[in-house]
């Protein structure tokens, strides 16, 4: 009897756990819920935030949204400045690309403040950064939100990126700054796919606290990797780590913007863009994190009401994928100095290497293979520790790491 209880011990196959027990996962093949273990003594741990400029109610927020045509991108607005526990710390970027004919992002939040018009008369008017341009312009996510950079200042604490059919819980700000302390890592990211907000947000999903978990991609061709639907964690008592990025919800510090702009260059990129900034920003010893409660949600399918699309030309796709396929290492792509010349500002960070993301997101983009997807992870420390807190500048915290 002892030797069948130890088999599954002996064999790595852990224990299933029950509906209510804490920090569940969905994990293998069929699915079953297993339990995180806890960390053991000895194990690394992530370098903790700098400061506790997050527990602060002046700590800002900059909401970075690319609208392509999006008719809820004022409620969008609307909802994150009036949700807010104390608004005034919230800032709102937006990357807008229209028609002539379409209602301006700024003057449909104004019109639903019930303001006379979208001058100083709105409330929260001047918290809205707006880049505008014509649809016509348009060259797909990654180039649009490539544009969010210009609406990212020196003085900006957190950013969180979401789409331009967004709605959140009341007191989000507050709630989101939670999440990312708990993770106890400066370098945080707190990234999933955002509930659907029609239904979702903010309950109790499945009488567990069920969230969204994304620990699986689709290996496409030429570099074209696309996240797969989400598995599951639940009853989460802190952020767990995960092995991929999402791009319609990324909370973090905002120097994960700055350190790790998206690439202009990736014009007409869609499969791929998420892959290949969570590899940006892994490498860049940047964590991602499913959080524990679902307090933003978005608009899904035809509920989304965005009616945008985008051309490109075929050599701008031929040269993203391309550029894509060398920034990941593809088999056979061009990995000449003159490549990577190109890619200047835009390339791999060098805190971890592109074999251990390899490893940690399942996913070999230098042989083009799928491993053993990881809904269970254990934080990989960095490769070098003599630039931890670079973000900073004159602190003297990092000459406490520069014996490496």
């Amino acid at each position: 009897m002892l030797l069948l209880v130890l088999l599954p011990l002996l064999a790595g196959v852990r224990a299933e756990a029950g509906w209510n027990d804490p920090n569940i996962v969905l994990e293998g093949n069929p699915q079953r819920w297993v339990q995180i273990p806890d960390p053991t003594p000895g194990d690394p741990v992530p370098h903790p935030p700098y400061d506790e400029r997050w527990k602060s109610s002046e700590a800002s927020i900059v909401v970075l949204v690319a609208a392509l045509r999006e008719t809820r991108c004022g409620q969008t607005l609307w909802n994150l400045f009036t949700k807010a526990e104390h608004p005034s710390r919230v800032w709102i970027s937006v990357v807008q690309q229209n028609n002539l004919e379409d209602e301006d992002c700024v003057a449909a939040y104004c019109r639903l403040v019930g303001a006379k018009d979208d001058g100083a008369s709105c409330p929260m008017v001047n918290q809205i950064r707006i880049k505008r341009m014509q649809a016509s312009e348009a060259q797909g996510p990654v180039w649009a939100r490539a544009q969010q950079k210009e609406l990212v200042q020196p003085q900006d604490d957190f950013c969180m990126q979401v789409d331009a059919h967004t709605d959140a819980v009341l007191n989000w700000d507050t709630l989101m700054l939670e999440q990312w302390g708990m993770t106890k890592n400066e370098y945080a990211v707190i990234s999933t796919y955002p509930t659907n907000a029609a239904s979702d947000l903010g309950k109790n999903a499945n009488n567990h606290w069920e969230m969204p978990h994304i620990c699986e991609a689709n290996l496409g061709p030429r570099g074209q990797i696309s996240n797969k639907q989400a598995s599951a964690a639940a009853n989460l008592e802190r952020p767990i780590l995960a092995p991929l990025w999402a791009a319609g919800l990324s909370f973090s510090r905002c120097h994960a913007e700055r350190n790790v702009p998206n690439d202009p260059m990736l014009k007409g990129i869609f499969s791929g863009e998420e892959y290949s900034r969570g590899a940006r920003l892994w490498t860049h010893g940047y964590d991602f994190y499913s959080p524990t409660r679902p307090w933003i949600g978005t608009w899904y399918g035809p509920q989304k009401k965005n009616k945008g699309s985008w051309h490109t030309s075929p050599d701008d796709m031929r040269y993203a994928q391309e550029r894509l396929m060398t920034l990941l290492h593809w088999p056979s792509s061009d990995q000449s100095q003159a490549a990577y010349d190109k890619m200047q500002g835009y390339s791999l960070g060098t805190r971890r290497s592109l074999q251990a993301y390899a490893k940690f997101s399942g996913l070999n983009t230098m042989t083009a293979t799928k491993l053993a997807k990881k809904c269970i992870l254990r934080y990989v420390p960095w490769e070098t520790n003599h630039d931890v807190y670079a973000e900073y500048p004159n602190n003297k915290i990092c000459l406490l790491y520069t014996s490496d």
